[in-house]
């Protein structure tokens, strides 16, 4: 009985993103050295910004790095540092995932404005740390933009996002951006975290097209029990938005074309079959359709919300 509590317990902390990083210190050394040189210099000459966005690989790294900072600030004593680790202090405010992959809620954000109206207890500075910035709602960031633009007394935010680029211009506009420099270890391990991805996700992003080309309507079942519970960031929806417009080109390739080069060869029994099932026209219409996703990028709309539209837009272009 007691072991089974305990596995129940460590499964729970494995899925939660909140966490205890005893040594977390060590880890932003080990994963940023540069970045962490940086971000002490800028505090040792008194020209530290209240706003920024650390954007770069490594999640775990990351919110390491973003304790390191804090701590820079808050306290360098072993005992505050203690505190930190556990999130655990009272000037330190942190908005994280709810469980691995997820978004950050518009309630998160408003769960924490009583917080950024108040200033700090114990220290010169209170330190906000906010996760997957790229997740934000226009409504949550706006709701986060009120504040940042008149802190309540001396404040460092913390923003962290994969890339700067997915971050909503209106905030990337007003922080101070710093790029990422990880160490190979923490390179080595996103790009082995993407080809994982591509291993499990592509087969499923491959037969839900096939669905949808199909006109069967168990793709929207397939779309919301399946696919998207596989995509938990915006470089795993840019990799699936790039597969469909890659499917939706050789689909009209191998219609148009007498010996066109795919993408994906090992899908050309099923091209063959859509290319005797629609005219030329259709097929086009979809290639265009589904090339229509890129104006939706910087769009906050759920990945679930633009792969329904494009499938529903998809069954009226082949009917």
């Amino acid at each position: 009985m007691v072991a089974t509590k305990k596995k129940v317990a460590a499964a729970k902390q494995e899925e939660s993103a909140v966490f205890e990083m005893a040594d977390f210190l060590t880890l932003a050394k080990e994963s940023y050295p540069e970045n962490i040189q940086q971000l002490q210099q800028a505090v040792a000459e008194d020209r530290r910004s209240h706003l920024y966005l650390l954007a770069g690989p490594g999640n775990q790294q990351k919110l390491a790095l973003a304790l390191a900072f804090a701590s820079m600030v808050l306290g360098d004593d072993e005992e505050t540092q203690e505190r930190i680790s556990r999130l655990d202090h009272p000037d330190l405010v942190t908005v994280l995932p709810e469980k691995k992959g997820a978004a950050i809620k518009i309630a998160q954000i408003r769960a924490i404005t009583p917080e950024l109206t108040t200033t700090a207890l114990e220290s010169p500075v209170k330190v906000f740390i906010i996760d997957r910035v790229e997740t934000l709602t226009t409504a949550a960031a706006n709701s986060l933009l009120k504040f940042i633009e008149e802190p309540a007394g001396p404040q460092l935010i913390i923003l962290l996002a994969n890339k700067a680029d997915d971050v909503l211009q209106t905030i990337v506009s007003r922080a101070q951006v710093v790029h990422l420099l990880p160490s190979p270890e923490v390179a080595k391990e996103a790009a082995a975290s993407l080809a994982v991805f591509q291993e499990t996700a592509q087969p499923a992003v491959f037969k839900w097209f096939e669905k949808v080309v199909a006109r069967d309507v168990s793709s929207m079942v397939f779309l919301q029990t399946t696919l998207i519970k596989l995509i938990d960031d915006k470089e795993k929806e840019e990799q699936v938005l790039l597969w469909l417009q890659q499917l939706a080109r050789d689909l009209f390739m191998q219609k148009t074309v007498d010996q066109p080069v795919l993408y994906f060869p090992q899908l050309v029994g099923f091209y063959k079959k859509a290319a005797e099932r629609y005219q030329a026209n259709q097929l086009q219409a979809v290639l265009e359709n589904v090339l229509s996703l890129d104006k939706l990028k910087n769009v906050q709309l759920a990945l679930q919300s633009k792969l329904e539209k494009t499938a529903l837009e998809c069954a009226i272009l082949l009917g």
